[in-house]
């Protein structure tokens, strides 16, 4: 594959953020480089440098709240052309309206390979086509159903707020590279999900023990977008519901919403070591990949609270795959692949989905 960092910078800072020479660009980053590789930084201050921008840097520490957002970073934003996230604080605030005229981006290339690799190559501009493309057949379409080897069997109507007046839960940072789609509601849901391995925290854990690992399989079965009862070992059942307990208690929050899902859909995404032993870094890489299907539960509020994993979704949308046992085979249909193959370098995403750490 090829390897040049600047090439997946230039793709963010030109096909994503549209930067132009002598733009004003705000550079968040993480207080240490335990998270995003330092090397990672010095690529786009060089490519930003020969773009001829005026760059400000910061680096405030994490937060735990998207609601404690700094406000010396929320100012510094005001006063930039563009700002990029090289921070897991734009992950966190995804979902949460900003001030302002503003066009962020947060980058999940944690390090030059991740950079220099298709996962970030392909252009941007032809992804976000893809995405958009995308939304638009969900928006128009009538029922989705999920199932997994494990034996989820999951069916629900969509539901979009904004065909009845509302508003769509719209991701409010664009993400690079371009992961998902906005999430589809949970409300109309039926069916049950099979959970396996661990729960997460929807985006940053705002209390302590706020995951969990589940040993064997449990069956979370869903009646109208609510959770209804947990069935499998009786050890394990008492466990997640006692772990729901504690995080809806302590949060003051919705314990059995269904809130949404969604599904990678960037088939470079990869994760080279085992989940179990990096799952802080493998929950903020592997949601671009179409093997992984996650939900947002626990709370009324987008990501929810606690995280579900499904490996090697199957998925149709009014009868038709999109998602077969872990691969986006959308990409493949004729008007699709047609589109990748048109762009140089594209041909990538029509290749098998990559590893990402689950065997």
């Amino acid at each position: 594959m090829p390897h040049d960092p600047k090439a997946g910078a230039f793709n963010l800072l030109k096909n994503c953020l549209h930067i132009k020479e002598g733009a004003s660009v705000l550079l968040v980053l993480e207080p240490d480089d335990s998270f995003y590789h330092s090397d990672v930084t010095e690529v786009f201050k060089n490519c930003l440098n020969e773009l001829n921008t005026e760059v400000t840097t910061m680096a405030p520490q994490l937060i735990s709240d998207p609601k404690n957002f700094p406000i010396r970073v929320a100012d510094a934003m005001q006063n930039n052309d563009h700002t990029l996230f090289l921070s897991r604080i734009g992950d966190y605030i995804r979902f949460v309206p900003l001030p302002g005229n503003v066009t962020p981006a947060t980058s999940y290339t944690l390090n030059p390979d991740m950079l220099g690799s298709p996962y970030a190559t392909i252009c941007n501009e032809l992804m976000r086509t893809l995405q958009h493309r995308l939304e638009d057949e969900l928006m128009r379409a009538k029922q989705w159903r999920i199932r997994c080897p494990l034996g989820t069997d999951l069916k629900g109507d969509f539901c979009w707020p904004s065909l009845a007046g509302g508003q769509d839960d719209e991701l409010t940072v664009s993400l690079f590279p371009v992961a998902t789609f906005k999430p589809v509601p949970g409300c109309s849901a039926n069916g049950q999900v099979a959970l396996s391995r661990w729960l997460m925290p929807g985006g940053a854990a705002k209390i302590e023990n706020a995951d969990m690992n589940i040993n064997g399989i449990v069956h979370a079965h869903i009646k109208n977008g609510n959770l209804d009862s947990f069935s499998g070992a009786a050890s394990e059942v008492a466990k997640l519901n006692k772990h729901y307990d504690y995080i809806s208690n302590t949060l003051g929050i919705n314990r059995n919403r269904i809130h949404s899902w969604h599904v990678g859909i960037n088939p470079q995404t990869r994760f080279d070591q085992p989940a179990d032993d990096y799952l802080d870094l493998w929950s903020a890489i592997s949601f671009g990949s179409p093997r992984y299907l996650h939900f947002h539960t626990c709370g009324d509020e987008p990501p929810g609270e606690i995280a579900w994993s499904v490996f090697n979704p199957t998925i149709t949308i009014d009868g038709n795959t999109y998602w077969d046992k872990g691969e986006f085979v959308w990409l493949q249909r004729t008007d699709n692949k047609a589109l990748i193959e048109a762009k140089e370098g594209a041909h990538y995403l029509l290749e098998p989905s990559l590893g990402i750490g689950i065997s």
